[in-house]
Order: structure tokens, then sequence, then C-alpha cells
């Protein structure tokens, strides 16, 4: 299942996007360039952000987080002639393989999903590697089957669990944005 988390921008940012377009009224493509380099290095920062703290939080790395997890940033003109920018993560739920989990000896299997908890057993899970992918599954009745996959959170239901995440990510692709946004606009006219 596929989770989504979007930003908008505030007051200061639309600003900064109507003085782009004016700017780069001119260059053929050059509002894209600019906004969309710009949005691309905003969007890198505040993922990395949102992925300190989750990780803090989360017994997974961040570059397991990280690989779960896509920008989706879209920029779209409107028939007005301003320019409307969306920016935000996705991301699907990460297999419990991923967080901390043992499978012991005798089959066992121990997980954590959060830091704060010590690792549980598990019952009626096992591990198995279903085509060529190895995860933590468990039986849905008495018989063999049917099996479903355990999973943790996506990463983006991390960042929702904690609004402090969200508005740390919100603040970080803000003040890059706007602390970027010039330099693009340079870089764009001067033909780099």
């Amino acid at each position: 299942m596929k989770h989504a988390v979007y930003f908008e921008f505030e007051e200061a940012g639309q600003e900064n996007l109507a003085h782009v377009s004016k700017i780069l009224a001119g260059v053929p493509g050059g509002v894209y360039q600019a906004v969309g380099s710009t949005i691309k290095r905003a969007a890198q920062r505040g993922l990395t952000t949102g992925m300190k703290i989750v990780a803090e939080e989360y017994a997974i790395g961040q570059n397991e987080l990280k690989k779960q997890t896509k920008n989706r940033n879209t920029i779209v003109r409107d028939s007005g002639g301003s320019y409307e920018i969306e920016f935000g993560y996705t991301g699907y739920l990460i297999p419990l393989m991923k967080f901390d989990t043992k499978v012991s000896a005798d089959g066992r299997v121990y997980s954590r999903v959060k830091r704060s908890s010590a690792r549980t057993l598990l019952d009626n899970a096992f591990q198995a590697k279903m085509g060529s992918h190895t995860g933590i599954y468990e039986r849905l009745g008495a018989s063999r089957f049917p099996v479903e996959e355990l999973f943790g959170p996506a990463s983006v239901q991390a960042f929702y669990a904690n609004e402090d995440t969200t508005d740390k990510m919100d603040a970080v692709l803000q003040s890059t944005f706007n602390s970027r946004i010039d330099h693009e606009i340079t870089r764009v006219l001067n033909g780099w």
C-alpha cells in the first residue's frame, strides 16, 4: 500500500515563485529549470531531516528509510500564468524484516519496530523466501495457507506519527527553497 505526505508553500515561498516567473519570463523553460532544481535540493534536505528524526525513534537505519521513500515534486502553470508547486514524499509499507528482527535457531521470530520497545516474540510468524524476496510471514489460520507478509510502517507514516517531524521538515524545505532560488536563477541566466 502506497502512502504520501505533501507540503505546501507558505506566503514567502509563493512570493519567491512570483519573483522567479517575472525574472525568467523571457527564458523558455527557465522557471521550470530553476524551480525544479531548487525543489529537488529542498526535498533532499527535508528528507534527510525527516530520516534523522525517524531513525532515532524507529529501529531501522536511515539508508533503508531513504531506499523506501521517493520524492514527488510537481510544478504546474495555471491559466492565469502563475505557477504552483506541490512537493512531498511517497513510500510503501516497509517489510518487518528491515526493522530489528531476529530469527532464532528454532525458527522463532522476535521483532521490534520502535527503539523504545523490546523485541517481542511473534506467534505464528516465520521467515521464508518467496521468489527472490525474504520476509517475515504469518499464517492466517490453522492451515498452512494462506499466509501474509508482516510490515512495519511506511516512512511517510512515521513522519506523520510525530507532528514535530513534519514541522521540522517543512521548515527545512521552506528555508532551503528560499535560500537556493536566487542561485538557481543565476544559473539559468548564465546558461550553466
